[in-house]
Formats: structure tokens, C-alpha cells, sequence
């Protein structure tokens, strides 16, 4: 390829996403190409699809349109886990040249080699594979654009879930076998990374199937020299069991805080949901973690105006939230998937209700997360400090607990660690300020 031509990704939806957009980064720049921002006039414009709302889709639709009006003559490539579950709406769209799915996510480099170098295809070009049998796709991305690197571990899920699309998306469980997983963390502690994060369609399911799980591997990688922080992907409570938390808590790499897929905090939706945990599931997690685990924290995220949630049962999760004291929260209004159990229950929640419902649960969240970091700036713990950014005197990054602080200092720190005293929370900005220790 003689000529250096011009590419851009965007992503929507998970980390799972950006790590495989990051792969096919990595793998076009060894190519020739010129990776550019997204808003610029390229050659090739990849999107990386979402479909996990609605609202996931419409944006999907609405970035491959603003590709086109870019570049009209531009090669435009679609992946993801929209164009897998409606490749046929994708088709509609005038100007697509390649839709493929969740499969062979690879491919697409050598079919923007391939569309850059000729004219814009008459008919768009289908490759939207299986994945309840594809293996787990080999793929790299060790030059990644952040301070932490993502690493994808595991695809797929095989949790029935009766809201969710992903499973149908995303296809059965696989894993990266742990010693390629070791591999590419050596790999990515060579190119300057202190801290990497384990991403998967259902993280906890790592190795299923296989000799090995999730705590073997997060062992394995305790003797990774020069590695210095783990973090981990959405974990189901149901995973946490006693015994976990033990091997959990005599490991040093992994940070103290646990983003929990919880959605709702009351029995009766969980059980809708077909969630495998209950509310005294949850409670033991948190409670144990909390014992064993200094200073850890937690996120989670959670579903409001599920089909048939009462009003009783929306007061019983902000209650039962509340007293977990979670640091961060993320709140999804009930979205219809087609093809899913929940998308025909009766008891649909209006729009109005579900607003009012995300309004009540965004401010406690918001009361939550002050809470927590008042109480580590109550006892003026201290807490290591990964530093991202630099800006306007200000060193900025996340704590161990994953706490977003500042810290004014006149020399850049940017990629190093150090220990600082949480002193004031704004609520405005959600940015907690500290000292240097």
C-alpha cells in the first residue's frame, strides 16, 4: 500500500469495544495508515457498534450518517453488536461498503486495506458471522491511547438475562487462554503501562469451561514484574462468594474497588430479570469485601422502571442501595430489546414514570458517592494515586479506590504514583482535591 491513507474508529457502548477499536488501531497504523480523529476527513471510517438501548442504536445509525457526510467517497466499515443483530437496518443506509458483527472483528484491517485502494462498492458487502460458534478471536492492543490499558479476556455470555440482547449479540462464552492473557500484559507493561484493566461480556465468567477462572488468572498475574495495578471489568455479585474474596484479599495488584452489575435492589425485579443473586447475596459481598479488603469502594450499575416495578418495590432499591454506600453509579432507564422475554411482559412502565424514577435514584446516587468520599477525607486516609492528566497546575488521576481527585503541584506526573490525602469534595464537578503526602 503505496499510499498512506487516512482512517478514523469510533466506538459506542463498552470497554469490550474500545479494546477491540484499539486492536484494529494497532493492527491499521502497522499497515500504513494514518489513524486520525474521528471529526476529520479520512480515507476509511470504521464504527464500532452498540445495541444495548435503544438509544445505543440510534447513535449507531447517526455516527455512520456523519461519516458519510464527511466524506461522501469515503469507505465506510460497520462492526459491533448492532450491526450483528441488525445488519439489515444497517443496509438501508446509503454508502456502507462492509457490515460485519461481533465475529472476526480482525478481518475488517485487511477489508479497509482492501476498500481504500478501489472505488466505493455498488452493493454493501455482508459478513456478519455466528458467534455461539466462533472461538475466542486473537487480538492484540498494547499501544493503547490512556494512562491504564484495557485487555480483553472473555467474549460472550451465557446468562439468560430476560432485558438484555448482549447474550444473543455476543454468542456462548470464551476465554483467552491465560497464558496468552499473561503474554500481552508483559506486552503492555514493556510500552510504559502501570495499570490494565480486565474487560469481558461477563468478566466473571473468565475460563469458563476451562481448568482456570477469573482468581487463577488475576494470580497468575500478581508475579507480572513491573505491573503494578489490576483492575477488573463488571463482576456479577453471584460470583463473590466467601472463598474469592479470600484469595482476593491476598492479592496486592488488584485495586480495592468492584464494579457490580447489581440493576435493581429488590427481590421480586431481580427475579424478573432472571438474575442469578438476590438482595442477601449482595449484601454478604459488600459486607465481606468490606471487612477483608481495606478501604475498597464499589460502582454499580442499575436499571429503573423495569416491566411490573412497583412503586413499592422502587422505594425498597433506594433503600436497600442507600445502604451500601456506593461510590459510582450508573443509572439506565428499562429499554425494550426486541426478541427478549422482557420486551412482551405486561406492566410496561410509562416514559414519565421512569424519568421521575431515574431522577430519585441520580440523587441518591449523587448523596452516595459524597458520603463515601467524605468519609476517606473524615479519617484523612491515604490513597495511591495513578496520575492521567495535567492541567492548569493540577496533576489529575484515580485513586486505588477510584476516586477522581486533583492535586496541584508545579511539576507534571502524568503515568506515576503517588500517596495523597483526600482534603475537599466538590459536588459540582464530582472532583475531590488532595495532597501530596
Amino acid at each position: 500500500m503505496e499510499k498512506k491513507y487516512k482512517a478514523s474508529i469510533f466506538t459506542l457502548g463498552c470497554r469490550v469495544n474500545l479494546y477491540e477499536s484499539e486492536a484494529i488501531s494497532d493492527r491499521l497504523s502497522e499497515n500504513g495508515f494514518e489513524m486520525l480523529d474521528f471529526s476529520e476527513k479520512c480515507d476509511v471510517y470504521i464504527i464500532n457498534t452498540c445495541t444495548v438501548t435503544a438509544e445505543s442504536d440510534r447513535k449507531s445509525r447517526q455516527m455512520i450518517r456523519r461519516a458519510l457526510k464527511s466524506n461522501p467517497n469515503a469507505k465506510i466499515l460497520v462492526c459491533g453488536c448492532y450491526s450483528q443483530m441488525f445488519s439489515d437496518e444497517i443496509q438501508k443506509i446509503d454508502g456502507v461498503d462492509y457490515i460485519g458483527g461481533t465475529t472476526d472483528k480482525m478481518l475488517i484491517c485487511s477489508k479497509a486495506i482492501e476498500l481504500a485502494q478501489r472505488a466505493k462498492n455498488e452493493k454493501t458487502e455482508l459478513n456478519v458471522g455466528n458467534p455461539f460458534t466462533a472461538d475466542f478471536e486473537p487480538m492484540k492492543a498494547v499501544t493503547q491511547d490512556r494512562t491504564r490499558a484495557f485487555l480483553k479476556i472473555e467474549d460472550g455470555c451465557n446468562n439468560k438475562c430476560s432485558y438484555c440482547i448482549i447474550p444473543k449479540a455476543r454468542g456462548r462464552v470464551r476465554s483467552k487462554p491465560i497464558e496468552d492473557v499473561r503474554c500481552e500484559v508483559e506486552g503492555i507493561v514493556a510500552n510504559g503501562y502501570k495499570e490494565i484493566v480486565l474487560v469481558g461480556i461477563e468478566t466473571a465468567a473468565y475460563g469458563e469451561g476451562t481448568p482456570y477462572s477469573l482468581i487463577d488468572l488475576l494470580e497468575e498475574l500478581e508475579n507480572v514484574d513491573g505491573l503494578e495495578r489490576i483492575r477488573l471489568g463488571s463482576i456479577e455479585p453471584a460470583y463473590l462468594k466467601d472463598r474469592i474474596i479470600d484469595r482476593l484479599a491476598e492479592l496486592k495488584k488488584p485495586m480495592p474497588h468492584y464494579h457490580l452489575s447489581l440493576q435493581s435492589g429488590t427481590d421480586r425485579t431481580l427475579n424478573a430479570m432472571r438474575r442469578r443473586y438476590n438482595t442477601k447475596m449482595i449484601e454478604r459481598a459488600v459486607s465481606y469485601m468490606r471487612e477483608k479488603i481495606p478501604n475498597v469502594t464499589f460502582g454499580s450499575d442499575f436499571i429503573v422502571g423495569f416491566p411490573n416495578e412497583s412503586e413499592e418495590d422502587h422505594d425498597n432499591t433506594l433503600k436497600f442501595i442507600d445502604s451500601l454506600e456506593i461510590l459510582n453509579s450508573h443509572i439506565f432507564s428499562y429499554s425494550i430489546r426486541p426478541d427478549t422475554e422482557a420486551a412482551i411482559m405486561a406492566g410496561q412502565i410509562d416514559s414519565e414514570t421512569k424519568d421521575k424514577r431515574h431522577r430519585e435514584m441520580q440523587t441518591l446516587a449523587s448523596e452516595m458517592k459524597k458520603r463515601c468520599i467524605e468519609g476517606f477525607i473524615e479519617k484523612q486516609t491515604e490513597l495511591s494515586v495513578l496520575f492521567e492528566t495535567y492541567k492548569d497546575g493540577y496533576n489529575v488521576g484515580h485513586t486505588d479506590n477510584f476516586i477522581y481527585v486533583k492535586v496541584r503541584s508545579d511539576r507534571e506526573l502524568c503515568g506515576s504514583i503517588a500517596t495523597v490525602v483526600l482534603k475537599k469534595y466538590n459536588e459540582k464537578d464530582g472532583m475531590t482535591e488532595g495532597d501530596l503526602k
